[in-house]
């Protein structure tokens, strides 16, 4: 059966627009009965986007607190979306023994290149993005994707998130620019990291934000990758990756479509502190 779910939300801590306590309180109103909570985690240098470390106490406490003030309404967890990138993130075990996490979401904004030890950033505005793709790996789009691919890999492998973020958004601002993701390499390092999702027991999680912020066509994975994840067993978490207090359900309904369309009939739920499938 399907309900009014938000497992991946971002608030004031990090790049989010609103305060926690706005955010629970707009799912309220939308009659949301499970909210979870995950600013993205803090790096090991200054960037725009992502938590302070000083913070990272006071976003405990005001999840904590807003247990307390919203409990009898609706179902509050403590989250981070935890970027992966060797030697300059925190091990995600970090988190869950300092703040006490309920659960972790792992993703990469954020791709390494091993050779210049730069970085390229996989979001925001396209222009800027190509033009870092450009510096970082010379234009050359193979290395970059299976950079990125690898890098979600070892992710897995070395930080074990419970739920894998937007696993292709990396084609948000490439595909049909650089490369087709109809190509047999591409689908390869689809392949090749499903498997890594499926033996390490993660949930990957369909995200709408590319929809409603209208930056691609579809869900955060495709449809070709949720078909091939099905094939392969490998449960689903339908987010929006809200930012804003409108965005807490936005396009919910048509990403659970795509799911379904692919062959999923169930999605994996964190409900009263466990891991629970129900209908889509």
């Amino acid at each position: 059966m399907l309900k009014n779910l938000c497992f991946h939300s971002h608030n004031n801590f990090c790049d989010g627009k609103n305060s926690i306590d706005e955010m629970i309180q707009s799912a309220v109103n939308m009659n949301v009965t499970h909210f979870g909570i995950s600013s993205h985690a803090p790096l090991k240098f200054i960037n725009k986007w992502s938590m302070n470390h000083d913070d990272l106490q006071k976003y405990s406490d005001e999840i904590d607190n807003a247990k307390l003030k919203f409990g009898n309404k609706i179902q509050i967890y403590k989250s981070l979306e935890i970027d992966y990138i060797e030697d300059l993130s925190y091990p995600f075990e970090y988190f869950k023994k300092k703040i006490g996490l309920d659960y972790t979401i792992g993703s990469i904004h954020l791709v390494l290149n091993k050779e210049n030890k730069k970085l390229w950033f996989i979001d925001g505005n396209i222009e800027e993005c190509h033009q870092n793709f450009k510096n970082v790996f010379d234009s050359n789009i193979y290395k970059a994707i299976t950079s990125y691919y690898s890098q979600i890999r070892k992710m897995i492998k070395t930080q074990k998130p419970d739920i894998i973020g937007h696993i292709d958004k990396i084609v948000m601002n490439t595909a049909n620019v650089f490369f087709n993701e109809n190509e047999n390499w591409y689908l390869d390092e689809i392949n090749k990291t499903l498997d890594v999702v499926k033996k390490h027991g993660c949930i990957m999680e369909v995200n709408a934000r590319g929809l409603y912020k209208n930056k691609w066509n579809t869900s955060f994975p495709s449809p070709t990758i949720l078909s091939i994840a099905n094939s392969k067993n490998i449960p689903i978490i339908i987010t929006t990756d809200a930012h804003h207090t409108s965005e807490i359900i936005a396009k919910y309904d048509e990403t659970a479509i795509i799911a379904k369309s692919a062959g999923y009939k169930h999605q994996t739920i964190y409900d009263n502190y466990s891991w629970k499938e129900i209908k889509l």
